[in-house]
């Protein structure tokens, strides 16, 4: 009965033990709280912290996460547009017992996300609409330098911001498929310019060829070859059965005129 006892009672020790404590997980930093001390400097790691009933363990997440805003932006040439823009932040682990005095575990919304909003305003406005695409990494170093000045003495880490997604104004967006639309006509008008340039190369090259061939047949038709050519004809003449023809020679090179005469004899 006594052992029996003895083991009720340490059960009931180890439960009472867990159940006033807190387990600190992975990624996680602790202050210890007390009701009547207040709060601890020391910063606990990850594991397990005993605390009494009335006590707390305060957990802060001290591994980087990233935050988002959507804001309203006006550019240099006065074109309201949406932007989401995101910032990538921590709280400096060991300086976690003054973020959580001087500022509290809400830092973000106390602290971070105002000045987030009013920075990025102010350096878009910087910026016509047209140069954002091509200067978005000049204007997220802009803003993350100006909020790390304006935050110094906050205990948080930033890293990096990124400009996530622009929505520019529906004018804009017709504008650019507008602009798309006519780069591509110009496009294929270049394209058929260029076809018809090479289709008229092509006929050049073609015409001087032929160009070329006609003066060497005018070259070639000399008398004594155009004689030669005659006598060609006159002998196939000849040896035709059905038809007669007179041969009368005229000119100086003794080319004849051919007559025909119908069926008879050749003379």
């Amino acid at each position: 009965m006594k052992t029996y006892s003895v083991i009720i009672v340490s059960l009931l020790a180890v439960v009472l033990l867990v159940g006033c404590g807190t387990t600190i997980p992975g990624g996680y930093k602790g202050l210890y709280s007390g009701r009547f001390a207040g709060v601890d400097t020391t910063i606990y790691p990850n594991g397990f912290k005993w605390a009494a009933p009335w006590n707390d363990v305060i957990l802060y997440d001290v591994r980087w996460k990233t935050q988002s805003e959507n804001v309203d932006i006006l550019s240099l040439d006065d074109l309201h547009m949406n932007v989401e823009i995101a910032l990538r932040l921590k709280p400096i682990a060991s300086e976690l017992y003054y973020l959580h005095t001087e500022i509290g575990q809400q830092y973000y919304e106390k602290v971070v996300q105002q000045q987030f909003r009013s920075i990025s305003r102010s350096v878009f406005a910087q910026y016509k609409y047209s140069d954002i695409p091509k200067k978005s990494v000049e204007i997220q170093n802009a803003i993350l330098a100006q909020l790390k000045n304006n935050l110094k003495g906050k205990h948080l880490d930033l890293d990096a911001v990124e400009i996530k997604h622009v929505e520019y104004p529906r004018q804009v967006m017709q504008a650019a498929d507008l602009k798309l639309a006519t780069e591509q006509r110009l496009m294929q008008k270049e394209f058929e310019t260029k076809i018809a340039e090479k289709d008229a190369q092509i006929k050049i090259i073609e015409a001087k060829g032929q160009q070329v061939a006609q003066r060497i047949i005018d070259s070639t038709l000399t008398p004594t070859y155009l004689q030669y050519r005659a006598l060609d004809v006159q002998k196939a003449l000849i040896n035709s059965s059905n038809t007669s023809f007179y041969f009368v020679p005229i000119g100086s090179n003794g080319l004849p005129i051919i007559l025909e005469t119908g069926m008879g004899t050749k003379k």
